[in-house]
């Protein structure tokens, strides 16, 4: 058999560099140097005499041929690895670094406190975190630099697979003292443009989204006073009595308990809610650190 041959070794860095799309990462995750990694990499072609990479920009590009290796390659290499761990009864010690995608608002306050207990029971797990929306956190996905990512209501490609993990009420709201400066309060569209607003990104898709939701009014206009991508930010301008603005429910809750003083608009009917998924790259075999990882977060998330 060829396998007589080889060196599983070889295939370990092999898998190793195919994840990771670096010869640089691939040495890092594995303890080795990088002149080591590519040894490996050049003995491992010798032996299959075959081009399993090519070097472009002083990067690895895989071959076809190495694409069709890394499919039953990494799923091999792991599920001979559970067999053995298995096989011994020793306990599984979860090591590896894995890289993690997060929206700013829920990733802080959701997704962190879970990662940093799950984190002191297993040392030997390192975080990555990027943050950014789902647009960026899609691309990020498909070339392979994000082992998962939660994102809100996105299109993202057909290839990424997703599962709904949480929904956020989104609330119109600001300060009393705002308010009153305004005069009487009314559930009208003449009020409501009669408002400065704070909003998340240009063009005011969200405050769109609630206007069109609770009042039926499409192509809603309003004064903006501050767009900024960052609902802390947002908070405190509206704390501060800068104008109105969407906010998800949970984080008005801890504003409200820190004492401040908001209002709420409560709207008609259904709150209108904003969906969290957490979203992977269909058909990646995934390493031992990030499954272990993945499902303690579904399961605590799907406790809240």
């Amino acid at each position: 058999m060829l396998i007589d041959t080889m060196n599983l070794n070889l295939l370990r860095v092999f898998e190793c560099v195919f994840r990771n799309k670096s010869m640089t990462k691939a040495a890092e995750e594995l303890h080795m140097t990088q002149s080591g990694v590519s040894q490996n990499i050049k003995h491992l072609e010798e032996i299959l005499q075959v081009r399993l990479f090519d070097r472009v920009k002083q990067r690895p590009v895989a071959t076809d041929r190495a694409k069709t290796l890394y499919k039953s390659c990494s799923k091999n290499l792991y599920g001979l690895e559970e067999a053995l761990v298995e096989l011994t009864g020793e306990d599984r010690v979860i090591k590896g670094q894995i890289t993690i995608g997060l929206p700013i608002e829920y990733g802080n306050n959701v997704i962190l406190p879970l990662l940093a207990k799950w984190g002191g029971s297993h040392p030997e797990v390192a975080f990555k975190i990027r943050y950014g929306h789902a647009s960026e956190m899609n691309q990020q996905l498909l070339k392979g630099e994000l082992d998962f990512a939660f994102v809100d209501s996105y299109g993202l490609d057909k290839e990424i697979t997703t599962e709904k993990v949480a929904d956020e009420i989104l609330t119109l709201c600001a300060s009393k003292g705002y308010l009153k400066s305004k005069g009487p309060q009314s559930f009208s569209k003449k009020y409501f443009e009669g408002l400065e607003y704070i909003d998340y990104v240009e063009e005011t898709p969200i405050l769109k989204s609630w206007f069109g939701h609770h009042l039926k009014i499409e192509n809603f206009t309003g004064v903006v006073r501050a767009s900024l991508m960052d609902v802390d930010g947002m908070s405190r301008m509206i704390v501060a009595g800068l104008g109105a603005g969407i906010l998800p429910l949970h984080v008005v809750n801890r504003l409200k308990s820190q004492g401040q003083q908001l209002h709420l608009f409560k709207g008609s009917g259904k709150p209108l809610t904003n969906s969290i998924s957490v979203a992977y790259l269909k058909g990646r075999t995934r390493a031992t650190a990030v499954n272990s990882t993945l499902e303690y977060l579904m399961e605590n998330l799907q406790k809240r």
